[in-house]
């Protein structure tokens, strides 16, 4: 009576260890990805608009297959996940962003001016007076044709044109 007691509850062990080792044997794929923290993390979907590597696991042992491309994060018409609050804090940075861009457009209007002007008084005149703290001298013609050449580069830099 003991044998056959022993011989059943040996084919239950073998029938559970059959049953936890089933997923091992089995293969899934894996995406690994590293978020602005560093952290690592491993998922069952490639996560958008980050670079993951596609881990297929056989028999256990996971070797990396490829480098799965960041998703492009989806634009405005397709932020229906979000919530009212969070597409709200999204529209006041999109708005934010707008008004930055707008600060940004003036002064590289203003710097725009101001290096055109520089560089039409500085091309018009032959002698260019300097004020240095109380004194004042005549400007060289090498220091002369270094600004020229700022006020060129400003006005590349800040005008449209």
């Amino acid at each position: 009576m003991k044998l056959r007691a022993l011989s059943t509850l040996q084919r239950h062990w073998r029938l559970v260890v059959l049953v936890l080792a089933l997923p091992c044997l089995m293969g899934a794929d894996i995406y690994r990805w590293v978020d602005e923290n560093g952290v690592v993390n491993y998922t069952q979907q490639p996560p958008r608009g980050v670079e993951s590597q596609q881990i297929t696991t056989r028999s256990g042992a996971p070797s990396v297959v490829s480098t799965v491309p960041a998703t492009i994060a989806p634009d405005a018409n397709q932020q229906t996940d979000l919530t009212e609050d969070q597409q709200a804090m999204l529209e006041g940075l999109r708005q934010a962003e707008a008004t930055r861009q707008q600060e940004v457009a003036k002064i590289r209007t203003s710097n725009c001016r101001q290096a055109r002007t520089m560089l039409e008084r500085l091309q018009a005149r032959g002698r260019v007076r300097v004020r240095d703290g109380n004194s004042e001298r005549v400007m060289g013609e090498d220091e002369r044709q270094q600004r020229i050449s700022d006020a060129q580069e400003g006005v590349a830099i800040n005008c449209d044109a």
